[in-house]
């Protein structure tokens, strides 16, 4: 006779093993981060400071959209690929802790700003459409801003515990 199937008799699934990355892969992936992270809040900085400055001197919109262009958008998207790395190949996982989720999730929404508000507006106002477009850039700087400046807080405090999944 076989014993009833309960609860307590179940075989208990394991998850499947994590995907880690070797050592030096990681701190690649990390350094990467890193840096374009740090690169993408820098040129922010900068770009508060064209805006604010450009409502006197509209030329400067110009290097405001090429650096959008050219440099605010590729550390966005190297800063969103390289975070999805690193980490889904560490212990943190992606949707593991909320401080993850919630960085990921910032990322992006300022990614997608980034495409289709900011470089739209850094263009209006380098056509000469000044308007209300100096003051779109100037508010897209202070909230771009806010959010780099939230993750990096995320990323050195790690609150909030473990997610559902986690």
């Amino acid at each position: 006779m076989e014993p009833s199937p309960t609860a307590k008799s179940r075989p208990t699934r394991k998850p499947p093993p994590a995907v880690k990355l070797p050592p030096t892969a990681r701190k690649t992936s990390v350094l990467l981060h890193v840096v374009s992270s740090v690169g993408w809040l820098g040129v922010t900085v900068g770009n508060l400071v064209l805006a604010l400055v450009a409502f006197d001197r509209p030329e400067l919109y110009q290097a405001m959209a090429l650096l959008g262009d050219y440099v605010v958008l590729p550390m966005g998207l190297v800063s969103l690929a390289t975070g999805v790395v690193v980490s889904v190949g560490t212990k943190w996982g992606l949707v593991k802790h909320r401080w993850v989720l919630v960085k990921f999730v910032l990322t992006v929404i300022a990614v997608v700003a980034t495409t289709f508000a900011l470089r739209s507006g850094l263009h209006d106002a380098a056509d000469g459409t000044v308007g209300t477009a100096g003051t779109d850039v100037l508010v897209a700087s202070c909230v771009s801003l806010t959010i780099y400046t939230f993750n990096t807080v995320l990323s050195v405090f790690k609150p909030w515990g473990r997610t559902r999944w986690g």
